[in-house]
């Protein structure tokens, strides 16, 4: 008899310590008769939850940046875009360069020949009506002004008055280099066995001459040729030096 209330006391102190644990850390084990009808296996009692967590954790850092990172590397994966460190910009500038004729007297050395002497005309020069003009130019006054070529026009000569005095040539012709050397800021090709001075510029060439083949004609030559066609410039002044 009193084995048997032994073992019931007993049974009844181990239901309650069975119930007192699932009360604080979740059932494991079902009791029977227990009304939530839920096995130990998806009971959350705390050992479940940190496995849970745990799993939770390692499927975030699978997820992680760097793992996606190095599906783009190997080509693998949904996302195949190449890496953002990888990534070139490639810039590609285009550079047009436009070259503007010569001009004389400020008149730019293009279109025809009939409308380049219209606006020689309008500069004061007249037209002697064989493709010839004259006027002033430079300071010298009888200035002999002949353009060639057309659709541009590609040259335009000066022939200066003439000079009979050597000492006098000379000078003219000194000064008319050194007027071309400091507008056009540089020193002309030059030749020991000739009175040729060139200028070469990006857009043609300026050539001072002197005719000394007879007294009688004595005379310094200028020749603008025009090298192509392109942006109209003009230039105006009353310095003798504008002209060139």
């Amino acid at each position: 008899m009193k084995k048997g209330i032994k073992l019931i006391l007993a049974l009844v102190v181990l239901i309650l310590l069975v119930r007192l644990c699932s009360s604080q850390f979740g059932s494991i084990i079902s009791l029977p008769g227990s009304s939530d009808g839920e096995s130990s296996e998806d009971s959350g009692g705390w050992f479940r939850q940190k496995e849970k967590t745990e799993e939770k954790t390692l499927d975030e850092t699978i997820s992680s940046d760097d793992i996606k990172e190095l599906e783009r590397e190997l080509g693998i994966g949904t996302d195949k875009s190449p890496s953002t460190n990888n990534k070139k910009t490639t810039t590609t500038t285009t550079t047009t360069t436009t070259t503007t004729p010569l001009s004389f007297k400020g008149i730019p050395m293009t279109g025809s020949l009939s409308s380049f002497g219209t606006e020689l005309v309008k500069a004061g020069f007249r037209n002697n009506g064989d493709g010839t003009y004259t006027g002033y130019f430079a300071g010298y006054s009888g200035c002999t002004i002949t353009p060639s070529g057309s659709n541009p026009v590609r040259e335009v000569r000066v022939d200066f008055p003439v000079i009979s005095d050597w000492d006098d040539l000379e000078k003219a012709y000194d000064s008319l280099q050194a007027s071309l050397t400091e507008k056009y800021g540089k020193e002309p090709r030059t030749s020991t066995n000739n009175n040729l001075a060139v200028y070469d510029l990006s857009n043609g060439t300026i050539s001072l001459d002197a005719d000394v083949s007879d007294r009688s004609t004595w005379h310094v030559i200028l020749t603008y040729a025009n090298a192509s066609s392109g942006t109209l410039t003009t230039s105006s002044g009353r310095n003798p030096i504008d002209d060139l």
